[in-house]
Order: C-alpha cells, then structure tokens, then sequence
C-alpha cells in the first residue's frame, strides 16, 4: 500500500529537521565549543560576533520545526486508524517516549542554550579589546566563561537526549 502524501510530506519534513537539529548540536558540542577555548580572544570575539547568531538562529528553526511537524505527523497517524501507518500498542509508547524527550530538549535549547548564546554575544560585543594579561582578572571574561561552559553542558545532554529520542522514535516506528 503507498504512503499518502500528507503523511510523507509530514515525515520528511520531521525527519530533515531532526537532521538538521541533531547535525547542528553535534557540530557545536564537538567543534565549535571546543574550538572557542583555542581561538586567540580577538578570533573568538570575531567567531562569536559573526557565526554564533546564525548557529542559534538555525537550532532554533529547527528545533522548533522539529517539534512542530512532529506534533503534527503524531496527531496524524493516530487518527489515521485505517492507514498502514496508524500506530498502536507498544510502538506508541516509544513515540511518545521520544516526543517527550524531544519536547525536553526543547526547553533545554530555549531556556537555556539560546539565551545563554544571546547574553555570550551581548558580552561580547561590549567588552573590551581583548589582551591576554587583562582577561585573566576580567570579571565579564569569567561570566562568559561561565556561559560558555553552560552552553557546552546544554549542548552535550541535548545530543545525547535527542540520541535516544532518536533511538526510541526509530524503534516506536518498527514496531
């Protein structure tokens, strides 16, 4: 039996931005948090300044567009009984299972990366040149320490919370 369209397009879109999503944080847990602590501080300041707007701009899309067509796709196929998609039984736990997982990621993304990247960035661009024997005693270099450290801890436990969001949708489906 084929798919119908409503559902594949639902699909793809779910499934590309949870791609999206998932490529994104695991880019910035294993590149880009690494890589600011080895940048010169005029370098960082220039990195943070240009790409980090873009990055939250792009995890925020698509976590949200994730989350959104998700939502949808659920309501979808569970009300589609006569479809060879409906889900029941065990399968829809584990989907719900994900999508609670991936609604937690959520929070964690907008209560707590995206603005501890907003205010980095804030920092950013009011501190002052940057030289390395004033840094050391700067009170705002050790808060952006301190937020770079909270979005490299949000980064790390939303990868590995959307990895077994992503295990669970994976097995909720097959079964």
């Amino acid at each position: 039996m084929a798919a119908d369209a409503p559902f594949l397009v639902l699909l793809v879109l779910h499934i590309g931005a949870i791609v999206a999503w998932m490529g994104g944080a695991a880019l910035f847990v294993s590149v880009i948090i690494p890589s600011l602590s080895k940048m010169s501080p005029a370098s960082r300041a220039e990195f943070i300044q240009s790409a980090l707007p873009r990055y939250l701009g792009f995890i925020t899309g698509s976590s949200i567009l994730a989350i959104i067509a998700g939502l949808i796709l659920y309501g979808y196929v569970t009300t589609q009984t006569t479809s060879s998609f409906a889900l029941t039984g065990p399968g829809l736990v584990y989907i719900q299972a994900g999508a609670v997982l991936g609604l937690v990621v959520l929070i964690i993304a907008l209560g707590i990366l995206v603005p501890a990247g907003r205010k980095f960035i804030s920092l950013t661009k009011q501190a002052p040149k940057p030289t390395a024997e004033a840094s050391a005693q700067n009170p705002m270099a050790a808060q952006m320490a301190g937020l770079q450290k909270r979005m490299g801890i949000a980064g790390r436990l939303g990868v590995a919370l959307l990895a077994i969001a992503l295990i669970l949708m994976v097995v909720g489906a097959s079964t």
